[in-house]
């Protein structure tokens, strides 16, 4: 059902702070942890002959620095299929190549949910829940982010699944605070924002900006809500405890895939300002 997943999730599976994640035939290496760096070569090595890649990119990740190369191959590009979607990822564009593995479970969840509503995709980097909204059925999606390049990504997926969406280039907020003076309401809302995003001199914090966000779009919402995030102190009961305190109803909850073992560093919400019931 999908051709993108991770092969390595670092100390669970053996490697402390190394992963190796798929993507269709290409694959990239990321090192979290210097002291691993001896074994890069092995890595590459073994990726090559037990794959048969047609790109490697190796990614360090480390406080002080961060680089992305080219081990092996020549086309970062290519075409992931997941659960009837397709996305273009590249793995040099940026450490993150424009499709967030560990969110598979939450994507798909959540596009079930959506058959004939008006839905807003929150923080839509390259608007991946926006297109399973479309592809399952939703009458409308719009997609907002602050990033012009990430919206242009978004709309390439959406093109290359043949749907047609709305996009918004500015903030969360910004669109949230027109649509509730509009009196606009929506039957799916995604809230999946980074930890940090820097919009001119603003900067949204999750700590400090995620929960009256939530608040905000009570005025907007007429059906559920996708929680996201992937921020640490929030990955133990947190985000749900948040959501049960603004008056949310949590209809369901859950980490990543079962390819990502180990602590959660990433947790997701379906909530509900209403009665619903799943």
């Amino acid at each position: 059902m999908f051709d993108a997943y991770r092969i390595c999730n670092g100390i669970a599976d053996g490697l402390d702070g190394v992963t190796i994640d798929k993507y269709a035939a290409h694959y990239q290496i990321q090192f979290f942890n210097k002291k691993m760096l001896k074994y890069e070569q092995k890595l590459v090595e073994f990726v090559k002959n037990r794959f048969s890649p047609e790109f490697i990119a190796v990614k360090y990740r480390f406080e002080d620095y961060s680089q992305i190369k080219t081990a092996f191959g020549s086309n970062s590009k290519t075409i992931v299929e997941e659960n009837g979607c397709k996305f273009i990822v590249d793995l040099l564009d940026t450490l993150n190549p424009g499709l967030f593995l560990d969110m598979r479970d939450a994507r798909q969840m959540f596009g079930k949910m959506c058959k004939g509503k008006e839905v807003l995709n929150l923080f839509a980097y390259t608007c991946s829940f926006g297109v399973y909204a479309k592809k399952n059925g939703a009458s409308r999606v719009v997609n907002v982010d602050i990033s012009k390049k990430n919206l242009n990504r978004g709309k390439e997926n959406f093109a290359l699944n043949d749907l047609e969406g709305e996009f918004f280039c500015g903030s969360a907020e910004e669109y949230v605070n027109w649509a509730v003076k509009k009196g606009k309401k929506f039957g799916a809302i995604v809230i999946d924002p980074p930890s940090f995003a820097k919009n001119g001199k603003k900067t949204f914090s999750v700590a400090r900006d995620f929960e009256p966000l939530v608040v905000k779009c009570k005025d907007i919402s007429d059906g559920v809500l996708l929680l996201a995030t992937n921020f640490s102190q929030w990955c133990n009961g947190a985000l749900q405890k948040m959501a049960t305190n603004i008056g949310c109803k949590v209809l369901k909850s859950g980490t990543q895939g079962e390819d990502f073992p180990g602590l959660p560093a990433m947790v997701w919400v379906l909530a509900s300002f209403s009665k619903l019931r799943l």
